[in-house]
């Protein structure tokens, strides 16, 4: 079994639940914009293309398995920072290098469901675990109110009496993660809980190379903030856009700006001023070559 993380629709538009079935796959895929979307965007003054071809400019990526539920798919993106967060159009959106995964070992026909279960209960090698996941506005009472059923009729079938502040403790905290909330058999749990050993990457996927300063570009002033932590997880996302847009921060007194950039004329910094508007909802300022930054 493999897990990924996921990109899922918006409140507005969201990811449709129950069967469905792989109906077909494409490699390097050309979108064809939905009325629906494009009207979103001529809203917003982004007049997009009838379709859009393979490239760094589609937001479905390199891969895309379509559902047979119209108009959906599960695919790659332009946009890794939108992974786990709702803001697609309903589609599901996977990061590149796993897209590419699952795409290879999925076969058309293959049945899909999609759920929304946020609290998992099961047993592996004398242990019964829980995980708990951060729920949707509109399930959380009920997903909750049934996980505790489970795990109430567990507690007659077995004899056993649960730690509830344990298991409370896990729902609150969401981790994501399973965790051991009884044990079975004597000695189980000690042995559940032995570290794993976790290789990370070399490198992280697609993380862009930022180009060095130039005093003879353009660039657009994003921000400040006083909060390092929020500056830098803000120009993480705007590098993460598709195409992904070079942003940095800079300590200046006791706060962080936030700039992108360098660009290397005033057409290309105004396109990224905009891009970060219809995207991010950001008013960013563009700066002529030879201003401070």
């Amino acid at each position: 079994m493999s897990t990924y993380p996921v990109g899922i629709g918006t409140k507005e538009r969201p990811t449709p639940q129950g069967p469905t079935r792989v109906a077909r796959k494409a490699s390097r895929p050309t979108w064809y914009v939905p009325a629906s979307i494009a009207e979103d965007h001529r809203k917003k003054g982004d007049i997009l293309p009838a379709k859009v071809p393979p490239g760094p400019e589609n937001p479905l990526g390199d891969y895309a398995l379509y559902l047979s539920r119209s108009g959906y798919l599960i695919h790659g993106t332009n946009k890794p920072a939108s992974i786990g967060l709702k803001a697609s159009n309903g589609c599901m959106r996977l990061y590149p290098e796993h897209i590419e995964v699952l795409f290879r070992d999925t076969a058309v026909n293959t049945p899909v469901l999609i759920v929304n279960q946020p609290y998992l209960i099961g047993q592996r090698d004398g242990v019964l675990y829980m995980e708990a996941h951060t729920p949707l506005e509109d399930s959380g009472t009920s997903e909750l109110a049934r996980i505790h059923a489970k795990l109430k009729s567990f507690e007659r079938a077995s004899a056993r009496t649960l730690d509830w502040d344990k298991i409370n403790t896990v729902q609150t905290e969401a981790r994501g993660i399973p965790v051991p909330i009884l044990e079975l058999r004597p000695g189980a749990e000690q042995e559940a809980s032995s570290p794993l050993r976790i290789e990370h990457p070399a490198a992280l996927y697609g993380r862009p190379e930022l180009p060095a300063l130039k005093l003879d570009a353009w660039y657009v002033l994003v921000g400040d903030m006083r909060d390092e932590i929020e500056a830098r997880r803000t120009a993480a996302i705007i590098n993460h856009q598709g195409p992904p847009i070079p942003a940095r921060v800079l300590s200046k007194d006791s706060s962080y700006r936030i700039v992108a950039g360098p660009f290397s004329d005033g057409g290309k910094a105004r396109d990224a001023a905009k891009r970060l508007k219809i995207d991010l909802d950001i008013d960013g300022i563009v700066i002529e070559p030879g201003r401070t930054i």
